[in-house]
């Protein structure tokens, strides 16, 4: 087991199903740590510390970490208490002299990281980076090869979708200002189906829908209008492509007629 597989089986996993941002920057951090000390494993860290460098809370990391640990793409122990360091490692790598690249040095004490401010607030998650940057070169059949870089999602292009909101969502409110919060609830969403056909398709069946468009008459009672903010949010973009906002003629469908496509991976 070496550094070209760990990626390897990180690209398995992703075409399994897609790590969370959080999930996959922590994977990636520990690859790129443990490959800068040698693979002189295991590594420790705090919570407050690993938090630090990842740029998330600690309740994020926390997910992200229990994430990984059930993909079987690192193996945890954690402290006695929070304050104390936590041991990560990765499953295949317990033999140290399949690593390539190994001190194998005969006193080998575990690397501890210091401790950092702890994070207060949870940090939007930036594009992915390609999750292989360093020098190292692996030597194989007398030959040096370096690893490809593997790309994340392309990024959030929200001109775009809101033109694209305008052109198939006329009966909603147009959308005057691209606010900090509804960039962070697009680039979410975009990181989860980054594909503009898919959002040209979303944004059609909320214009069929008479309850999100305000075409229902609930005689005094001013009728439900959805918006371009409402529409991103969690919640309510899984309920929009789950139809549950369908109209009844719709619902009655066969499961195949299902008005979203969704893209292929």
């Amino acid at each position: 087991m070496d550094i070209f597989r760990l990626l390897e089986r990180l690209e398995i996993e992703e075409e399994k199903r897609p790590l969370p941002a959080t999930a996959y920057k922590l994977y990636v951090m520990l690859v790129i740590k443990a490959n800068k000390l040698y693979w002189d494993g295991p590594l420790y860290f705090s919570h407050r510390r690993l938090a630090a460098i990842v740029g998330v809370s600690r309740n994020a990391l926390s997910s992200a970490v229990q994430e990984l640990v059930n993909r079987n793409l690192i193996t945890y122990k954690k402290g006695k208490k929070d304050h104390s360091v936590s041991k990560f490692w990765f499953p295949d790598l317990s033999n140290k002299k399949n690593i390539t690249g190994s001190k194998n040095e005969p006193d080998n004490k575990p690397v501890i990281e210091p401790d950092a401010e702890p994070v207060s607030e949870p940090v939007v998650e930036p594009d992915r980076e390609p999750i292989y940057k360093t020098k190292h070169k692996h030597k194989q059949n007398n030959k040096y090869i370096v690893p490809q870089q593997v790309e994340g999602p392309p990024p959030t292009p929200y001109q775009k979708l809101v033109e694209l909101y305008h052109t198939y969502c006329p009966s909603l409110p147009k959308v005057r200002i691209l606010t900090e919060t509804r960039k962070k609830y697009l680039n979410a969403r975009w990181k989860e189906h980054p594909d503009l056909k898919f959002w040209e398709e979303y944004f059609k069946s909320v214009e069929k829908s008479d309850f999100l468009t305000g075409r229902v008459d609930y005689g005094r009672r001013t009728p439900f209008l959805a918006d371009f903010e409402w529409l991103i949010r969690p919640n309510n973009f899984a309920k929009v492509i789950e139809g549950k906002y369908k109209n009844y003629d719709e619902k009655e469908e066969k499961e195949e007629d299902y008005y979203i496509t969704f893209p292929k991976e």
